[in-house]
């Protein structure tokens, strides 16, 4: 069973209204005045970006939740799981918006662990799993929020679905599994979903916000990056089983969704990125910004699935070319724009891995 997802949110005070609808809470008396706060400063020059985070932080949620309906509905009814894998790769993909940030509400920030564990180098969540599948009992969230965060999150629900050693279809405590897992991660989204009813950056000056702002689509962006460069390791020795999402091959699909994503950040609805560099009359380096996430977008590849196209060479090389193009995209944001606006972006927290 697939919920109907509730179209985009446009305008702050409406989507912080959907927020609070889906918490299924009233609205306490400081969350009153954080909204009265909201109201009177949609003029902040961080209002667009911010309103971006916030809707999709709702679809996520949504996702989440739908995925968490759906789950249930296979385990109780025996619906068509078809339907539940496709449930739970849109949901993967709401996820894109949001992962890799180190911008933002800590208590957003928080929960990244728990909804996705990667890098996996050591195929933890499948070891893990297969662990939790063999003392064959039935689940909670609760539970499942004192396990590993290696089973707490999407890549704990990937195995269920797509591993071969999941015995998901056949067992009634494995499914009961699946759905803990789900509500579970549910619940964490909700909490991120919470924590970016507040915007973070009120306080910041117009250089504070131009140096919040770069970082973070820096920080996302070269997280995008280490999901391509991980499984190409060495030239010629590829590890393919460092991919995300591997099992369900929706690697490169991932990816591409993670520079969308990426990319209506730096437009923020006319107000972002590309819109500052424009006023200081620098619209040759917001073309060539604009340019190379056309150029990237445009020539993804139609293989969705990383770890098909590291066992060949000309696979290799082409998924080599894409991840030349991001960090182009990356020197030109990280190095050129952040020179132009006189700001110094720190080391990533994934710097030196």
């Amino acid at each position: 069973m697939v919920l109907k997802m509730n179209c985009v949110l446009n305008k702050t005070l409406l989507a912080i209204t959907s927020a609070g609808i889906l918490l299924g809470c009233q609205v306490q008396p400081e969350a009153e005045h954080a909204q009265a706060d909201r109201v009177s400063l949609v003029s902040h020059r961080s209002a667009e970006v911010y309103q971006l985070e916030l809707n999709a932080a709702v679809n996520f949620h949504q996702h989440a939740r739908a995925l968490n309906h759906a789950m249930v509905g296979v385990c109780q009814t025996g619906q068509n799981g078809i339907s539940l894998k496709g449930q739970w790769q849109q949901t993967m993909q709401a996820w894109m918006a949001l992962q890799g940030q180190e911008r933002g509400p800590q208590a957003a920030l928080e929960q990244s662990w728990n909804v996705q564990f990667w890098p996996d180098k050591k195929n933890t969540t499948g070891r893990k799993m297969k662990g939790l599948v063999t003392l064959e009992k039935n689940w909670s969230a609760e539970e499942i929020t004192m396990q590993s965060v290696t089973v707490q999150g999407l890549g704990s629900m990937e195995w269920l679905l797509y591993d071969p050693a999941s015995d998901f279809n056949t067992s009634p405590t494995t499914c009961q599994l699946g759905v803990a897992i789900s509500d579970n991660l549910a619940n964490n989204a909700e909490a991120i979903m919470a924590a970016w009813q507040v915007n973070p950056w009120l306080e910041l000056d117009q250089h504070a916000w131009n140096t919040e702002y770069i970082a973070l689509l820096s920080n996302q962006l070269d997280y995008s990056m280490k999901k391509l460069s991980r499984p190409l390791a060495k030239i010629g020795k590829p590890r393919a089983y460092f991919a995300e999402s591997w099992r369900s091959q929706t690697s490169m699909a991932n990816v591409k969704q993670n520079v969308i994503a990426l990319k209506a950040l730096y437009f923020a609805n006319g107000d972002g990125l590309d819109h500052i560099l424009r006023q200081r009359g620098l619209d040759g380096l917001a073309d060539r910004i604009v340019n190379q996430f056309d150029m990237t977008l445009d020539t993804w590849p139609e293989n969705s699935s990383l770890f098909t196209l590291l066992q060949t060479k000309a696979g290799y090389q082409l998924v080599m070319a894409q991840l030349n193009k991001l960090e182009h995209l990356n020197y030109l944001i990280h190095e050129e724009v952040a020179i132009e606006l006189g700001v110094v972006i720190g080391f990533n927290a994934t710097d030196g891995d």
